[in-house]
């Protein structure tokens, strides 16, 4: 499923502006994060990696397991 240009950067948007809501929030998003959610925008990968790759570090922690 080859995404459109407009909907790459429809979706390049959103990313940019949920990591700007985080950084107000005073959070600061790991680049590999950023660059996670920049290949799901581009349709490369799907969310459903980056947030397995979000989770990886804490797979130890019970509340963090999806």
């Amino acid at each position: 499923n080859t995404l459109t240009e407009q909907e790459v950067r429809r979706n390049m948007r959103s990313v940019a502006h949920a990591i700007a809501l985080q950084e107000l929030e005073g959070l600061k998003v790991p680049e590999a994060t950023v660059a996670d959610l920049r290949r799901a925008a581009r349709g490369d990968v799907g969310t459903d990696e980056v947030i397995r790759n979000i989770y990886r570090p804490f797979k130890n922690v019970p509340i963090f397991r999806p």
